[in-house]
């Protein structure tokens, strides 16, 4: 009988018009991201580095290769979320770089939107209910996370992802086929590529999809055995595939290699799991997630969850309710952990965890359109208000940083403290209040009949729709705007003056120093397409974790060994070397030089005993060296020192050439006027310049230093005689 009137349902289902439920999900999408679009087209410059860069660089590699494998500087580099890469590429292989990345953030917000579709069709597979699909869609694409289309983050892509990944894996438990076991593992593997962290979901359908068949009908509570034998035979496929996985991971663990399934990601799987305080974050990072969506969702879709595995009736909504009760425990937990273990301060990062939702959009539709089990119902809608309001009971909503494209949920936070603020409630206090009445009100509209219900629905689901949409609205414009648009004045006239600069066919690498501040260094690679490269010197730093090559100053021999683009981006006043300038340079912009090399990377001087920063140190000999160019040369050196501001005394320094001796000292936290030394450069090999000093200073940073290079000059200013 079951059977038959499923039968009926879906014959009804595929007589529909498409073009209905086209249209909700057309409206969803392009007025959600019409308006978030609105704002993401004036962002100029990033938010988040290094993600943003490392988008920027896999997309352009694709572009440039064809290839979907990641690399960076030309390497292989193991970050395995390609799916937005790949979907901005052609921006990259079309547009120079702030040109691709305004396009992408064009795209951003109809990408994040566009969730709303397999949202629909889920909710719609539940219920064969327009209206729940309508409630799923809607509060799917109506959120404050629509905030993260201002950034390059593979979240854009990933939301949408997910969700195609939830619907599909459900659709292959209640209704089981080979070909649906192809769509749930392709769903695997695309939520897989959009975001590592989904990794997750594979854990979880084998587990949802084996409490569905154990539990489900009027004989669940015996036959477990055979029931286990027929899922696997009506899974063959899928399970087949799982057994196929478990022995490559067996045979990539027995060899150590086991973390290239995740690549960069293998790191978060070591340590200590469950750090100290991670059952109160769980419960902040799930708050910070139910608040930002209405609380009604969560509290909906938690009460009709729960009933739903309790007392099942339909094959397709209880799959979807084992699918709600693992999935949403288990990604709180993994972000909760990561959260904890690898974010500065431990704040909460609400947007690795927003994809829960979805997830309650539509558990929300379909508690909405559905009769029966009301008893049930209510007294789990109430336990579930009960303990979320002991979860906002242990959130804190104004003792926090306010980082919005970390957090877009969080950053609404002091609207709420204001809201709070007019009932002389504390926060906290307010939001539990709130979860009361929300769970009154949500009671009432449960126990109203069947008819007054659905008429209900709509307006409920557009206000909460609104809710989300003026939350993002409010962070767009107290944060993001402010931050990416309005205040921001790029440091130079052209972002991709690099790429302006040198011809054609030509490449450009970095050679990062940490007297400038790692922003130029950043800019300089993400704004151009070009800077296909970076040389670290030793143990410098490059400001990325992206391969670098291994270069050097030969001391001896006057060469900067290693380099291989055919410019090279350097800093101004880099102590270390100077390059022979052939010819004319190409630009100086900000602290950063583009010069063109000898193909020999031939330098005019370098110096030992000179920190990458610029400092000496006490008790130590520096040399500058001066090499030969082919004729002798006079050059005048000049040089501007400076003294750590903890210094005792003032330290005194002797600088001597062949050609003189300067003698002087330079007071704590000050600097002294230029100083000035004539120096011959033979015509072949080099000459050195001394310097030493007497004194030091004792850093913050736990180092001891003598004197600062603030400028190294050296012009030729004639011919020396033999």
């Amino acid at each position: 009988m079951r059977r038959g009137i499923e039968l009926i349902h879906r014959s009804r289902k595929l007589s529909r018009p498409i073009t209905l439920e086209g249209m909700v999900v057309g409206v969803c999408v392009g007025v959600a991201g019409t308006f978030a679009a609105y704002y993401s087209s004036r962002v100029i410059t990033w938010a988040v580095m290094t993600d943003e860069l490392q988008t920027a660089r896999l997309a352009t590699s694709i572009a440039e290769t064809g290839s979907p494998v990641p690399q960076i500087h030309g390497t292989y580099y193991g970050a395995l979320s390609q799916l937005y890469p790949l979907l901005i590429a052609p921006f990259y292989g079309l547009f120079t770089a702030p040109a691709a990345a305004t396009a992408a953030h064009l795209l951003n917000p109809f990408l994040l939107a566009s969730a709303s579709w397999p949202a629909y069709l889920l909710a719609d597979s539940l219920t064969r209910s327009r209206a729940a699909a309508t409630v799923a869609a809607l509060l799917t694409a109506f959120t404050p996370w629509l905030v993260l289309s201002t950034t390059l983050l593979t979240e854009n892509a990933s939301y949408p992802a997910f969700v195609w990944a939830v619907f599909l894996c459900q659709r292959a438990i209640a209704e089981p086929s080979a070909r649906r076991d192809v769509l749930a593992l392709a769903g695997l593997l695309l939520a897989f590529l959009a975001r590592t962290q989904f990794f997750v979901l594979a854990i979880v359908l084998p587990l949802a999809l084996l409490g569905h068949e154990l539990t489900f009908g009027s004989d669940r509570f015996s036959g477990w055995r055979g029931r286990v034998k027929r899922t696997f035979r009506s899974h063959r496929v899928l399970f087949t595939t799982y057994a196929v996985g478990l022995f490559v991971g067996a045979a990539l663990a027995a060899v150590g290699s086991l973390g290239v399934v995740v690549g960069n990601y293998s790191v978060p799987f070591k340590g200590d799991l469950l750090p100290a305080g991670f059952w109160h974050s769980a419960a902040v990072h799930l708050d910070y997630i139910v608040v930002a969506g209405g609380i009604v969702p969560f509290l909906l879709a938690v009460s009709w969850t729960l009933a739903t595995l309790v007392r099942p009736e339909e094959r397709g909504a209880h799959a979807y309710a084992w699918l709600f009760l693992i999935l949403v425990p288990l990604l709180t937990f993994e972000v909760t952990s990561f959260d904890l273990r690898f974010t500065a301060n431990e704040f909460i990062q609400d947007r690795y965890l927003f994809y829960l939702t979805p997830l309650c959009a539509v558990g929300a539709g379909a508690a909405l359109v559905r009769c029966g089990l009301l008893r049930l119902r209510l007294v789990m809608l109430f336990a579930a208000a009960a303990a979320f309001a002991w979860c906002a009971g242990v959130s804190s909503y104004h003792d926090q940083a306010v980082i919005f494209w970390a957090s877009p949920g969080a950053a609404f936070h002091p609207a709420i403290v204001e809201a709070a603020g007019l009932f002389h409630l504390g926060a906290a206090r307010f939001v539990q209040a709130l979860v009361l009445v929300v769970a009154v009100v949500a009671a009432a509209l449960l126990s109203l009949p069947l008819r007054a219900r659905r008429q209900a629905v709509l307006p409920m689901a557009i206000g909460l729709a609104g809710f989300g949409a003026f939350q993002a609205g409010y962070v767009f414009e107290r944060f993001a705007e402010p931050a990416l648009a309005e205040n921001v004045r790029p440091h130079f006239d052209r972002r991709d003056w690099i790429d302006a600069s040198i011809p054609p066919g030509s490449s450009a690498e970095l050679v990062p120093s940490p007297l400038e501040s790692a922003t130029y260094w950043w800019e300089a690679e993400f704004w151009n397409k070009k800077v296909e490269e970076t040389l670290r010197l030793g143990d410098d730093p490059t400001f990325t974790p992206f391969p670098a090559d291994h270069g050097r100053v030969d001391f001896e021999r006057g060469r900067l060994a290693g380099a291989r683009g055919d410019f090279l981006v350097v800093a101004r006043e880099d102590p270390r070397f100077h390059l022979v300038e052939p010819h004319v340079q190409r630009a100086d912009v900000t602290p950063l030089r583009l010069v063109r090399p000898t193909k020999d990377y031939r330098l005019e001087w370098s110096t030992h005993g000179v920190s990458a920063d610029a400092w000496t140190m006490p008790r130590r000999e520096t040399r500058l060296r001066f090499y030969g160019n082919g004729r002798p040369t006079k050059r005048s050196l000049v040089v501007v020192l400076s003294a750590a501001r903890e210094a005792l005394k003032p330290i005194e320094f002797v600088l001597a050439s062949a050609e003189g001796i300067r003698r002087g000292s330079v007071d704590p936290g000050g600097a002294r006027p230029p100083v000035e030394l004539p120096v011959c450069v033979p015509a072949l090999g080099y000459t050195d310049v001394l310097m030493t000093t007497s004194g030091s200073a004792h850093v913050p940073d736990g180092r001891v230093l003598a004197l600062h290079f603030d400028r190294i000059d050296a012009p030729a200013v004639g011919t020396c005689q033999p």
